[in-house]
Order: C-alpha cells, then sequence, then structure tokens
C-alpha cells in the first residue's frame, strides 16, 4: 500500500465528485505490495474543466499518457480522462489493466485479467468489444521493460513476439513519439525498482538504447579486462553494479549509469587505458539529463558522483587537503554508495570501500576537534586561544 507522502494525493483522489481508477504501475504496486512510486497513473471521468476546478495548479504535459499533470511536494499525478470509466483504455499487456478503485480501496479486473497478474505472466492483453481496440505501439518496449523491472514477470510469451517487430519495424518511427517526459518517466520508474537491470538489458535488446540513448549504447562496445572485471564490456559492468544497491535513490541509480559512460570516448595515456573517462562521462550525463528535463538539482548531484566516482579508491594514498573539498560534500556517503556498487561487481570485491570508509571516519573525527586540523595534525594551543 502506499505510505505516507503519498496518502494527501490519495485523499484528494478518494474526495473528487467522479469516479477515479489507479492504473499500471500504481495499481500493480499497491496488488505487489512494492515500495511507494513517486508518480501515480490516474483515469478519471472528470474532464479537464472539472479537475481545474479541484487542482488549480494542474500543468498539461503534452503526452499521450496523460491529459494532466499535477505535481506537488509527495509526488506526481498523471491524469487520463476517459468517457466510461466502466470500461478504461487497455495498455498493451494484459497485468497493467488490473484497475484500483480508491473510492471503496478495492480492485476493479473488467477484462478479466487477475489470473495472468496472481501469475505474474505478460502476456498481451486481448480487446473484447469493438471500442475495446489495444493500440500496440512504442509504449510496449516502455511497459515491457518497467514491468520486468518492477514485478519479476516472465517475458517469454511475448519476448519473441516484440524483438521480431523490432527488428521488422522502422525503429526511428516506431520509437519517435517516444518524447523526453516519456523516457524520463520510464527512467524514473525502472530505477524505483528493484532489478532495472532486466527492463535496460530488455530495451537494448529491442534497439529502443540505440534510438533513444546511443550515449549509453556506445558502452556496449568498449571491452573491459578480466583481471578486474568479469562481465566483460562497459554496459555489462554496468548494469551488474544495480544488484548492489541498497535503495533505489534515484541520483545514486543514475550516477552508476553513468560511471563509465566516458570510457567509449576516452584515450589511453601513461598507462590509464581510460583517462579523464569520469570527466567525460560527467559531460555526456549533463547533456542526457538536461535533455530530458531533469531538475537541476538532481543533474548538479549526478555530475558529482560521476566526477568523482573514481576518488574513493584513492583516499588513503592523496594528502587531506587535496580530499577535504570533496570529503566535505554532504553527497560524499553517496559517492561512498555508488564506489561501493562499482566494486561489488567486479573481481576485486569491497575492500577498497571498507578502506575509503575508514579514511572518511578519520576525517570526520578530525573536522569535529577544535583541537586539530582535518588531516589529524595538532593545532598549538596558543593559536586556539587566539
Amino acid at each position: 500500500m502506499f505510505g505516507a507522502a503519498m496518502r494527501p494525493l490519495l485523499d484528494h483522489l478518494e474526495a473528487l465528485p467522479y469516479p477515479t481508477l489507479l492504473y499500471s504501475t500504481s495499481s500493480l504496486d499497491i496488488y505487489f505490495g512494492k515500495p511507494e512510486s513517486s508518480t501515480l497513473y490516474v483515469y478519471t471521468e472528470g474532464d479537464l474543466i472539472e479537475l481545474v476546478k479541484v487542482f488549480s495548479n494542474l500543468e498539461y504535459p503534452g503526452t499521450s499518457f496523460a491529459d494532466a499533470m499535477l505535481t506537488a511536494e509527495e509526488g506526481t499525478v498523471m491524469f487520463k480522462t476517459v468517457e466510461d470509466i466502466a470500461k478504461p483504455p487497455q495498455l498493451p499487456f494484459a497485468p497493467s489493466n488490473l484497475y484500483y478503485a480508491p473510492k471503496g480501496k478495492k480492485y476493479v479486473d473488467p477484462y478479466g485479467v487477475y489470473p495472468e497478474v496472481r501469475n505474474r505472466r505478460l502476456v498481451f492483453a486481448e480487446s473484447d468489444s469493438s471500442d475495446g481496440m489495444i493500440v500496440r505501439d512504442w509504449r510496449m518496449f516502455a511497459d515491457t521493460a518497467v514491468l520486468l523491472s518492477r514485478y519479476d514477470f516472465d517475458v517469454d510469451e511475448v519476448s519473441e513476439e516484440l524483438v521480431d517487430t523490432a527488428a521488422h519495424a522502422d525503429l526511428e518511427r516506431v520509437l519517435q513519439p517516444d518524447g523526453p517526459e516519456s523516457q524520463r518517466r520510464l527512467l524514473v520508474e525502472l530505477f524505483e525498482s528493484r532489478n532495472p537491470k532486466a527492463g535496460l538489458r530488455f530495451l537494448r535488446r529491442v534497439g529502443y538504447i540505440d534510438v533513444h540513448w546511443n550515449d549509453l549504447s556506445a558502452m556496449y562496445n568498449v571491452s573491459h579486462t578480466k583481471d578486474h572485471h568479469p562481465e566483460g564490456n562497459v554496459w555489462e559492468h554496468t548494469l551488474e553494479t544495480f544488484r548492489y544497491r541498497k535503495d533505489t535513490n534515484l541520483a545514486l541509480s543514475l550516477g552508476l549509469l553513468f560511471h563509465d559512460a566516458g570510457k567509449p570516448y576516452a584515450l589511453p595515456n601513461e598507462g590509464r587505458l581510460f583517462d579523464r573517462h569520469s570527466q567525460i562521462g560527467a559531460q555526456i550525463a549533463s547533456r542526457f539529463l538536461r535533455r530530458l528535463g531533469f531538475s537541476e538539482r538532481l543533474v548538479g548531484n549526478v555530475l558529482f558522483l560521476v566526477r568523482e566516482h573514481m576518488l574513493p579508491g584513492f583516499l588513503h594514498r592523496l594528502p587531506t587537503y587535496r580530499t577535504e573539498r570533496v570529503m566535505g560534500s554532504e553527497l560524499f556517503p553517496l559517492l561512498l554508495e555508488l564506489y561501493r556498487c562499482d566494486l561489488s561487481s567486479t573481481y576485486r570485491g569491497p575492500s577498497g570501500y571498507y578502506r575509503a570508509c575508514k579514511v572518511y571516519r578519520s576525517y570526520l573525527k578530525n573536522v569535529r576537534n577544535p583541537f586539530r586540523t582535518s588531516d589529524g595534525k595538532k593545532i598549538l594551543r596558543r593559536y586556539v586561544e587566539r
């Protein structure tokens, strides 16, 4: 069930004078007891004029999956107006068509999809009426990625058909309607999931990443040395890091996604195989995240993580004056988490992470002590008295 953060938004939906239904991930999250999403997807019989009467700060994103959008501190509500809530529009996959009614707090299953939800079977939805047409378009690929990442659905029954569709389609035409807003939502939903690796791997297989995120697809063509990276190329290493996340923090997830994105464009220099790849990766992340419309605060946090992701490995070698600017950042604990995920996906294991934590703890102890400098040296008493 949704937690306290989303409760005010759900209370608003329950109080509306017309019926509403949560659909897609919003309904499935409740059914599977997943951690709350930051977005609610809502079908409503109320038209836009009626919605404005209740929510004066509505926005209009201009996307096919939302007629109006409400952004609040608790999260975002995406409204899609429908004529008859008893027969809402069907999404391409059967499990996505289990609905949840905030009024009455009950599930609604007009298309009989519960067996597929219960058995986690990812099958195509079937229309049972002339006006219940199901549009199978670019959204199928995004929906598949989210369902795989979020709920561990069995994709075997539709996987080959989707891959075959992608192989014989004009991907530039089929996938192009997926604009920046949709892409941003897709990334957020993937990274709110426990297993984004499954969804990202699927998106690459059907060509989505090649069309929309070619800065990421370039990582697949760069090999790692087997001495440190048993998983092989840079893309597979990146996917492997998500196995070690302890939570679904978005800045951390995006930092992991881009931490090695600069390697395809880095050149060898003085024994370094991927010289300055952190700085190059930060440039790629900056361009990518701003194109998709992520907030400047989030972009800045991600760039810090990508740019500095190598530093924790050198803390024990470098003098404190070279590292205290980074260690003094409120983001440094998150940087250590990225470093732990990065190391854990290699042969080296997390020992370097624990070494970096020891240096960081020593630094924190020193900066809190008025009689010592940040590197632990004693401050002369007469200097303190002044």
